[in-house]
């Protein structure tokens, strides 16, 4: 970290590890990004700094000082200003549609754009957290850590294997030569990761976090 209070050009990696979330950040202008999702969805409301969300969608957004444009459930996130305790009604009907799928999406934006898109998830309750890195819609890298998942297989590794060394991570890349055993947490992996690309990851648009000033567009795509 830079400071201890970064202003919001300097923050990169994860804005919080304490929650649940997934999203995602493209290397694209916000217009182009929008566009494309706009497709996806029935309306494209931009500029809604002071709406209160209470549709399944998409908040799609950039920080100031950063060329990522970032896209979040709408109904997953705290925003950033405060909202009446209904706005954000977290049914399973007001999140995104079973037929938006992050990771697919995120192929698909970076094949038509030709450019880098980073998906990724965390979940501090299943105790979860990855990304997946693209280029030009080719997967260049992956990270994924589940410590229940490697938990139940270390535990039967050792019954048929006592000798084995079972790695906690899941990991592929295509340009740097690195292996499983090397990792040594995967949490401090993810923010190496994304403070490489000069990324700021939100999960939840916290107001405790991130102010009015500190985007340059907040837009919405409706999906109802």
């Amino acid at each position: 970290m830079i400071s201890e209070n970064p202003s919001i050009e300097e923050r990169y990696g994860l804005e919080d590890i304490d929650t649940i979330a997934e999203g995602l950040l493209v290397d694209a202008p916000f217009d182009q990004v929008g566009e494309i999702l706009a497709s996806l969805g029935v309306r494209w409301e931009r500029d809604v700094d002071n709406q209160n969300i209470q549709n399944p969608g998409l908040l799609v957004f950039q920080f100031r000082g950063h060329l990522w444009t970032g896209i979040l459930d709408a109904s997953m996130t705290d925003k950033y200003t405060p909202v009446p305790t209904n706005t954000f009604d977290n049914d399973f009907e007001r999140f995104v549609p079973s037929s938006w799928n992050w990771e697919s999406q995120a192929q698909s934006l970076s094949q038509q754009l030709h450019t880098r898109t980073i998906y990724y998830w965390v979940d501090d309750c299943g105790f979860t957290i990855g990304y997946a890195y693209w280029e030009n819609g080719e997967m260049m890298e992956r990270l994924e850590f589940d410590e229940d998942i490697w938990q139940d297989t270390h535990d039967q590794a050792l019954v048929d294997a006592p000798e084995r060394i079972v790695e906690p991570h899941l990991f592929e890349s295509k340009f740097r030569q690195l292996t499983a055993g090397e990792i040594e947490n995967s949490y401090s992996f993810v923010e190496d990761f994304l403070y490489e690309q000069q990324a700021y990851a939100a999960t939840r648009l916290s107001r405790f976090n991130c102010q009015r000033d500190d985007f340059v567009r907040l837009d919405y795509i409706a999906f109802v």
